[in-house]
């Protein structure tokens, strides 16, 4: 099978890594290209490279091609009119590159791809499949994008039951809609985890040692887990929680509210704040456990590592973390915004070693059977053969 993954890559994030490692994966039995819009992403490009993944960059000369201003409708559809140039030469460059190459099936990650993919009639005769990610709900597919998503894709690869489940409520044929657990690339995580830490660890004489990674946005639920070492604090324990993760903009008052919160409860010596770190797994086998208590979640990537990592869990039960975690058997759940019960949840697992174990024996159980790279290469392929195999009949 001749497989073409093309999209917009302006940064490394989950989604574009997972990408790049699917494309290594599938090479080994595949023809697969790789066709990115400008070129934006060198470090993405080296990986393809290392991995003898072939790319093409359409239009490198358009690197800076970035509309931005979500918020501000004027400039946004005067900087939108001003790329019609560099849209227009995009397009011819697709087209002629896709011919060129004339796969069985064109994959993608996102509906910015899939328009330009059905810009040109030359290009229908190609079937497009596209990977839904994050934890979307049905009533966000709507308008242009849920047109192409119903019309243009013969499979829609959903990250996660609960995403599958959003699709079919939004109008997308049930036999159009496959789940595809995501991954991690299982051998990378586990040789970081042995490396030497960036940069040293402070508090890391307290206990439990507890590990929070994600970024510092509301919907992470980070006060939450800074209200529950409150608590254990109030119960007589001297717990530590790390915080890895960073703001993603330049508006920095939930990072300052978090530091207002830490002041409050008199954590200073409890709670540190780690910032953007590149050693996420080591830092986890440091740590005693990890938790993460966000609202919503598209997969939840960070749970997968600590279960392979040998590290119990504790989330909540929201959008992909509900697939990796059966509760008090690989990890425990509570409730978005309980404090209390995860306070609860991480003095059992402090103060049951067995229990610990179980669910250690077991996260690591279910990573390796359900949600290896083995297991997601499998699943991909029959998305993408089922959609090659529709466009025939």
């Amino acid at each position: 099978m001749k497989i073409v993954f093309f999209d917009f890559v302006m940064h490394f994030g989950g989604a574009v890594q997972l990408a790049a490692d699917t494309a290594k994966r599938l090479a080994c039995e595949h023809e697969v290209e790789i066709i990115d819009a400008y070129g934006v992403c060198e470090e993405f490009h080296k990986t393809l490279k290392d991995s003898g993944v072939k790319a093409h960059i359409l239009v490198p000369e358009a690197q800076q091609t970035v509309v931005g201003y979500r918020h501000d409708k004027l400039k946004r559809i005067w900087r939108m009119l001003r790329q019609i140039p560099t849209w227009r030469q995009l397009r011819r460059r697709l087209i002629h590159k896709i011919r060129q190459i004339n796969p069985d099936v064109i994959w993608t990650n996102g509906t910015n791809a899939l328009a330009f993919l059905s810009s040109s009639l030359r290009l229908m005769r190609y079937p497009a499949v596209m990977c839904v990610c994050g934890c979307l709900e049905a009533g966000s597919i709507r308008g242009w994008r849920r047109y192409l998503m119903k019309h243009r894709c013969a499979v829609l690869m959903a990250v996660s039951t609960e995403t599958a489940k959003q699709l079919l409520l939004a109008g997308m044929k049930k036999q159009r809609v496959q789940i595809v657990f995501d991954t991690i690339d299982f051998k990378d995580t586990v040789e970081r985890s042995k490396k030497s830490l960036d940069l040293p660890l402070q508090g890391m004489t307290g206990f439990p040692r507890i590990l929070l990674p994600a970024t510092l946005i509301r919907a992470k639920g980070h006060d939450t887990a800074i209200e529950s070492i409150a608590e254990l604090k109030s119960r007589g324990l001297a717990p530590t929680l790390l915080i890895a993760g960073d703001a993603t903009s330049d508006d920095h008052s939930y990072v300052e509210y978090l530091h207002r919160l830490v002041e409050k409860h008199g954590l200073s010596n409890n709670v540190y704040f780690l910032g953007w770190r590149t050693d996420v797994p080591a830092i986890m086998t440091k740590a005693q456990m990890v938790v993460l208590p966000t609202h919503s979640e598209g997969f939840g990537h960070v749970i997968l590592e600590a279960m392979l990592l040998r590290r119990p869990v504790v989330a909540t039960p929201v959008g992909g973390i509900k697939d990796l975690i059966r509760d008090g058997y690989n990890g425990f759940f509570f409730p978005v915004r309980d404090y209390k019960t995860l306070a609860d949840k991480i003095e059992m697992i402090y103060r049951d070693s067995r229990l610990a174990e179980k669910l250690v024996e077991n996260g690591y159980k279910t990573a390796n059977e359900r949600f290896s790279p083995g297991a997601h290469t499998q699943r991909i392929t029959n998305a993408l053969t089922c959609a090659v195999r529709s466009s025939k009949n």
